[in-house]
């Protein structure tokens, strides 16, 4: 956008500035990754890139979250069975 139209020589150092910063983290984070060692701790990642072990960590992360609320769930459940007179009766019979 800022190459087709007319910016200021402001917005392209802006732009300028950004990409080195992106770069930059872009390099650390692949020494932080090389750093972990992660091909010795887990050798069927072995030849794994970074974006797939980081999708791989989200789904992980998620799976968790999921099974908790899943988990808390339940229990609001059995709480509403058991104050309507037990597990063994539905709510919609009692009435």
């Amino acid at each position: 956008m800022l190459d087709r139209g007319p910016a200021s020589q402001g917005a392209h150092d802006a732009l300028a500035s950004l990409e080195r910063s992106h770069e930059r983290l872009l390099c650390k984070v692949d020494a932080l990754y090389s750093s972990l060692d992660i091909p010795a701790r887990f050798p069927d990642l072995d030849g794994v890139g970074f974006e797939f072990v980081q999708t791989l960590l989200l789904a992980c992360d998620l799976k968790i979250n999921i099974r908790k609320r899943a988990i808390g769930s339940f229990f609001e459940w059995d709480k509403l069975n058991r104050a309507i007179g037990g597990k063994q009766k539905a709510l919609g019979r009692f009435f």
